[in-house]
């Protein structure tokens, strides 16, 4: 083996040993890296079962202090009642608990039953009550029991709850499992996950997802010793017992109810994205040593090809130095005995030779064959000794392409007296390529000029005479060649240009650019026409020249008239449009008087009646303002229905006025009919030097016009309250798109029962606080956004907002205290309410009727049957509909008892006074008597004073809401309010 074999196996061996002892590290990192993700995996599944399982747990806890709330309050009513009344205490009982069932769908009864569990009150009782209600069933800190599930109906299961009254009597409450099953549901527990609530012997009171009827089963319970306190258990990997699939799961507790709830993540859902990563990196393994063998391979292949390279580079290193020396110029010889021609390794790159050797015959049969004669002739006088070779030909290489060559040669004499031509080859086709390329640019130059079609032309500055020109030249202006080359450039302008052509060629000559200008040509006929003439200096034949485009744009430029006189008029009506009239009063520099006249109708006729119709109307209306224009000033249209004239100061202003109400007040004639429009004028005036455009002068005209039609009047002037009105208004509308977000806050205020003036709802009251710490009325933006559709947006807002404060009120265990949201008409028709009131209240956990709706009488009459079918929708979603200012409106009261409403509330302008005022007395009294025949709760606004509290409880007011109860306040305020209460 040589120095050079053993020099190049040297590194291949490195890299061999190299890339092995690399796979084996990348392989460990592999491995491990698998292990920890498989481990971390594991942990952050357990850590979300836990999670879970806490998260539902502290819900169960909110839903069963709110029940055991509710039932102490039910308890106390009913203790009070058989203390004072024992005789009609169930029947007034009965209308009690049927209120509270109204409201609490998720309940199935409430029932008073004594201690052997037989019912006292209407309901059926629960004679295994005195079988459950021992210590097991009840948690520390708790008076509550909790039985084991019961089916109603052979279809749906319920849970008893029972509360001791007295020593003989207790309240028993049957909440539905599928209040439980709402806490557990939609939860992220993947497809194999469950989440899962049980009582202390095991039973399974809802399982999310639903399962067949594993609701009321019972299984044995891990850690059941653990009921009754606080608690939480990571269980593992566990295999559940009742489907049988391996999940990761925990267990919560709480020591105030024995109730538990399970979480569990799916084995195979937590390491569904594990498997990917362990094929991935298998395949990155395999495929690593597959490559680190095919570069093994490559690498020993690459080497063995170096050293049969190494080899030709030592032999053939002395002619490719000379090569290189002389400039790609390869050598060749023939000798007269062989009749082969031996060409320099460098040929065969150059001329495509794939041998070192060729015979003399195939050389010549590559030459091109208009040069093979001349050559052949060459070739055999310098073989003969009678000249040196010296010829350029062309080469035809193999695959067509033709080389230009230049071969120089001659005679030499050789040791043996043998005959040697010898000599050297230059590739010169660069050259040759580079002097046809001169020729073709120079062709090509004659055929764009020759040939272009504007019209070109080259002349002396001198003495101005035409040096060449093109044919579109003598197309467009008549002359022959012959008649240009004899003519001079100012034979084709008229003479009254001749001075601008002298001009335009002296600055050209001092280096200044020329831009191109429009001038007057003159044709061989004497027809005269406009082009645009592009000026430059060039050297032609040596001599300086100019060089001239003329562009034709005599059409172009008509056109551009035509629209510019488009861009300024009515096409219908030949009149200005507002902006030339604009620009004419801006010239004028005097004061003037603007009357913009709007023509209700005028838009209608070409609507109804068709266009024909439409034009003739509007050209007979046209026709009678223009002469009154004519008369006293301008006159413009506006495309629609409005008119604008003008006349200067010093024009008998009252009278032009006159004749032109006069004028718009006539019917107009159409084809065959009369058209009556009904015009609002509005006058401005522009006094000179006050600085106003005239755009702002029609604009004021243009609001006089619109007041004129609000109004109701023919004319009016213009008046700057107006305008500070709407500008007030227009900034008041851009502030409210940011401040949707940013500005607006929520304020509560209670409403309570009219008995004991306990807290029984809030309403949510929007306002708009200020830097100054005043707010915006609500009369000043609420309109406003409903005009302009902001009202949706803002809507949105209260909504969810009003949700997330409820979510506060259930954390500080206010959460049995609904809040009533207004809503505008324009929202409840032209969006998706109940879609809206859906999403916040799951956003935020809310229970049903945790948020209510308050509508006004007016806005429900506006399409009765869609509000109908909301309100349906409303109601399937848990959610309270209040009717409010009830008895201000104009509706059908037997249209309003089909609506399903749940409370009337009565206007404050009924409350006030009503101790005093018989006639609002008598008002409140019929309401109260109408709402309550319907089943409604009654509402009372705006109680202010003892007296109106007085009167409102002791006529039957459910609720009332005012000033006297409480002031709106945001909603830590209220929350502090209520606390102290309490306390």
């Amino acid at each position: 083996m040589s120095a050079l074999s053993r020099a190049l196996l040297r590194p291949q061996r490195a890299f061999l040993w190299g890339g092995a002892l690399l796979g084996v590290l990348f392989g460990a990192g592999l491995a491990t890296m698998l292990a920890s993700d498989f481990q971390r995996r594991t942990d952050v599944a357990q850590r979300q079962s836990r999670t879970l399982a806490v998260g539902s747990q502290r819900l169960l806890w909110l839903e069963m202090r709110n029940l055991e709330r509710a039932m102490h309050g039910i308890g106390a009513d009913a203790a009070q009642l058989f203390r004072s009344v024992p005789a009609q205490a169930p029947q007034l009982l009965d209308q009690n608990i049927a209120g509270v069932l109204h409201r609490h769908a998720e309940l199935d009864s409430i029932v008073v039953v004594d201690q052997h569990g037989r019912a006292i009150t209407s309901g059926v009782g629960d004679l295994q009550l005195p079988l459950w209600v021992d210590g097991q069933r009840r948690g520390s800190g708790s008076d509550l029991y909790l039985g084991p599930p019961q089916r109603r109906d052979g279809l749906n299961w319920v849970l008893p709850l029972a509360l001791q009254l007295e020593q003989d009597r207790w309240l028993l409450v049957r909440l539905h499992t599928s209040e439980l099953q709402r806490i557990i549901s939609g939860l992220d527990i993947g497809s194999q996950g469950v989440v899962s609530i049980t009582d202390v012997e095991g039973h399974v009171l809802a399982r999310a997802p639903a399962s067949g009827d594993i609701v009321g089963q019972r299984f044995d319970l891990p850690h059941r010793s653990a009921l009754g306190t606080d608690a939480v258990h990571s269980l593992g990997v566990e295999t559940s017992a009742i489907d049988g699939t391996t999940r990761i799961s925990a267990m919560s507790t709480l020591h105030q109810y024995p109730l538990a709830v399970y979480a569990g993540l799916g084995r195979r859902d937590v390491l569904s994205a594990w498997w990917p990563y362990l094929y991935a990196a298998s395949a990155m393994f395999l495929l690593y040593w597959v490559l680190l063998g095919a570069l093994v391979w490559v690498v020993r292949r690459t080497s063995r090809r170096q050293l049969v390279l190494a080899e030709e580079l030592r032999t053939g290193h002395a002619e490719l130095l000379l090569a290189h020396q002389v400039g790609r110029v390869c050598t060749w010889y023939v000798d007269e005995d062989a009749c082969q021609l031996h060409w320099s390794p460098l040929a065969r790159e150059l001329f495509g030779v794939p041998v070192d050797t060729l015979p003399v015959s195939d050389f010549f049969a590559r030459v091109h064959r208009e040069d093979a004669g001349r050559l052949q002739a060459a070739f055999d006088s310098a073989f003969a000794g009678d000249a040196v070779l010296d010829e350029v030909f062309r080469l035809v290489l193999p695959g067509g392409e033709i080389r230009w060559v230049s071969a120089r040669g001659r005679r030499v004499a050789m040791s043996d007296r043998q005959r040697r031509v010898i000599g050297a080859v230059t590739d010169i086709s660069e050259r040759y390529q580079a002097r046809e390329r001169l020729v073709q640019a120079e062709r090509q130059f004659r055929l764009l000029f020759d040939r272009n079609p504007a019209p070109f032309w080259v002349f002396d500055p001198d003495t101005l005479r035409f040096m060449e020109v093109n044919r579109a030249a003598i197309s467009q202006y008549g002359y022959t060649r012959e008649e240009f080359l004899g003519m001079s450039i100012l034979d084709i302008r008229p003479r009254e240009g001749w001075d601008e052509i002298r001009g335009a060629i002296a600055d050209a000559r001092v280096g200044e650019v020329q831009d191109a200008k429009i001038r007057l040509h003159q044709r061989k006929d004497g027809s005269v026409f406009e082009v645009r003439a592009h000026l430059s200096r060039l050297d032609f034949d040596g001599r300086s020249a100019c060089l001239v485009l003329a562009e034709d744009v005599s059409e172009r430029l008509a056109y551009e008239r035509e629209l510019a006189y488009h861009a300024s008029h009515h096409p219908q009506t030949g009149l200005l449009n507002p902006r030339a009239l604009a620009a004419a009063l801006d010239d004028c520099g005097s004061g003037y008087t603007v009357a913009f006249i709007q023509l209700r109708g005028l838009q209608l006729v070409s609507d109804a009646l068709g266009g024909d119709i439409g034009d003739a109307v509007l050209q007979a209306m046209a026709t009678r303002l223009g002469g009154l224009g004519a008369r006293y000033g301008w006159l413009a249209f506006q495309p629609g229905e409005d008119f604008v004239f003008a006349f200067r100061d010093g024009q008998e202003t009252q009278s032009a006025l006159d004749a032109l109400v006069q004028i718009v007040s006539e019917p107009v004639r159409g084809k065959e009919s009369l058209h009556q429009f009904e015009p609002s004028v509005g006058v401005a005036v522009h006094i000179a030097g006050d600085g106003l455009q005239a755009t702002q002068v029609i604009g004021m005209a243009a609001q006089a016009a619109h007041s004129a039609r609000a109004e109701g009047d023919a004319l009016a002037w213009f008046d700057p309250s107006v305008t500070a009105r709407l500008a007030e208004r227009l900034r008041l509308a851009g502030r409210i798109h940011n401040a949707i977000d940013a500005e607006f806050e929520l304020y509560f205020q209670p409403i309570c029962h009219a008995a004991d003036g306990t807290p029984a709802a809030l309403e949510a009251l929007l306002r708009w606080p200020q830097a100054d710490g005043s707010f915006i009325p609500p009369g000043d933006f609420i309109q406003l956004c409903e005009d302009t559709g902001l009202i949706l947006a803002l809507g949105r807002w209260v909504i969810r907002a009003a949700a997330q404060a409820q979510r506060q009120l259930v954390d500080a265990g206010w959460g049995d205290l609904p809040i009533a949201v207004n809503v505008s008409a324009v929202q409840f028709f032209n969006s998706d309410l109940v879609g809206e009131f859906a999403r916040a209240m799951q956003e935020f956990g809310l229970r049903r009727g945790a948020l209510q709706v308050e509508l006004t009488e007016s806005s429900l009459m506006r399409k009765p049957a869609q509000a109908m079918q909301t309100m349906q929708r409303l109601h399937e979603q848990g959610i309270c509909v209040s009717l409010d200012d009830f008895g201000t409106g104009y509706s059908s009261m037997s249209y309003l008892q089909h609506l399903p409403l749940d409370i009337l509330k009565i206007d404050r302008s009924f409350v006030a006074d009503v101790e005093t005022n018989p006639r609002n007395a008598s008002i409140c009294r019929a309401l109260l008597s109408l709402g309550h025949s319907m089943g409604l709760t009654i509402i009372a606004e705006g109680v202010e004073t003892p007296g109106q509290l007085q009167w409102l409880g002791a006529h039957g007011c459910d609720q009332v809401q005012g000033y006297l109860l409480g002031r709106p306040a945001p909603l830590a305020t209220v929350i502090a309010q209520l606390d102290a209460v309490e306390a």
